[in-house]
């Protein structure tokens, strides 16, 4: 796994307060938040499908990006309604109801700040 993603995964888990070592364990837990995220890039993908359908992969890294930081910034209901529709299919019901909230906003708030390198290694990662 890259490096990088690795490193987006410590972040947001960090904002959400979510130990390392706590029920999880410190791999599992990574691997974990790492899935959500490349779920979410993969949700992302589909939505932007007609728009970056013949681009490389450096062409739609902005507009990815955009669409991370608008999302993230927006806050909407419908945002948090999908990434917590996504996080639940990872957590049992128990992890759901202790971390869901806060793994949300914290999710929002690293997407807020994304670079478009960080971008371009979670759909490099989302493509494998």
């Amino acid at each position: 796994m890259n490096s990088e993603v690795k490193g987006i995964a410590k972040n947001v888990m960090n904002k959400a307060g979510i130990p390392e070592e706590e029920e999880f364990g410190s791999v599992i837990a990574i691997l974990m938040v790492i899935s959500i995220i490349l779920t979410l890039i993969r949700v992302l993908q589909e939505c932007n499908k007609n728009k970056t359908e013949n681009m490389t992969a450096q062409d739609k890294t902005p507009i990815y990006g955009e669409s991370i930081r608008t999302f993230s910034k927006k806050r909407g209901w419908f945002t948090r309604l999908r990434i917590k529709r996504i996080i639940k299919k990872h957590l049992n019901s128990e992890q759901y109801k202790k971390y869901s909230i806060k793994l949300t906003e914290s999710l929002m708030d690293v997407g807020e700040n994304l670079k478009d390198d960080e971008v371009y290694s979670l759909v490099e990662a989302a493509n494998v």
